[in-house]
């Protein structure tokens, strides 16, 4: 276990830098992010913005537009901030995508050249991917609650903390899933073409989860898309926690596991 632990902190150290730095803007935004949410509060123009948006928008919202025009609710965009959400995807990509970087530098072989069991590439990754989820996570709510002490308009604590720890699970779990589906291309190929494939069928989801809001007959073909079970605008709402969509992000992510497991057990390693 020593030497396994050995390995993740090596692995760790060599992304320490990207995830602190990662964190703190994360933190940061969320505080300016509450600052303007009571900015607009004092000034009463949450109607008029909410005006100015185009029939689109109104659309992707839904009935949830007078809830994600509120205090509570511009406070809470950091969990489901389009900007935000593809960061954090493209960081959870590159970091399960790290085996593979590990194979064609022949750093793997190095390592596997010590009693270490070959799936602990695959088992350091996936701890080292919950870990930095985990950290991205405190760091935005960290970011909410700090924003809140210092700019909260009197008479609004800002959105409760179940709310919060339901929206930040939401998040977490769409970054699993999306880990679990880069790791499992990352065992078989090269590093470059596994975190492609993943971002591109990230964006495409997204996209088709937008297009099914706004056109209903992709209705039919938009459950593909893990985005549908990122819920947080319904929860904005004051839906229940949905259990059942983060259930399916949870299978997507055991399942991109499991296939790496198996994938890399199976894969050439040397050089």
């Amino acid at each position: 276990m020593t030497r396994q632990f050995l390995l993740f902190r090596l692995s760790f150290k060599r992304v320490w830098k990207l995830l602190f730095a990662t964190g703190f803007l994360l933190a940061g935004f969320q505080v300016l992010r509450v600052h303007i949410a009571a900015s607009v509060h004092e000034s009463g123009d949450f109607a008029e913005i909410a005006a100015l948006m185009p029939p689109a928008v109104r659309a992707i919202l839904g009935p949830s537009l007078t809830s994600v025009m509120s205090f509570n609710g511009i406070v809470c965009g950091g969990y489901f901030d389009l900007g935000n959400v593809l960061a954090l995807v493209g960081l959870s990509i590159a970091l399960a995508t790290l085996p593979a970087s590990e194979i064609e530098t022949g750093f793997a072989d190095l390592m596997l050249s010590r009693p270490i069991p070959r799936h602990w590439l695959i088992t350091r990754t996936i701890a080292l991917v919950i870990f930095s989820v985990l950290l991205m996570l405190f760091t935005i709510i960290a970011g909410t609650w700090t924003g809140l002490a210092l700019f909260a308009p009197p008479g609004n604590p800002g959105p409760p903390a179940h709310q919060i720890a339901a929206l930040a699970s939401n998040l977490g779990m769409l970054l699993l899933c999306w880990s679990g589906v880069a790791m499992a291309f990352g065992a078989g190929c090269r590093r470059g073409a596994a975190a492609a494939i993943t971002s591109l069928l990230a964006f495409g989801t997204l996209i088709l989860d937008y297009a099914q809001k706004l056109w209903p007959p992709l209705e039919r073909i938009g459950w593909v898309s893990p985005f549908k079970y990122n819920t947080p605008f319904e929860l904005i709402m004051g839906s229940p926690f949905p259990v059942e969509n983060l259930l399916v992000l949870w299978a997507i992510a055991m399942t991109g596991y499991t296939l790496a497991y198996f994938i890399m057990s199976q894969r050439d390693i040397h050089r």
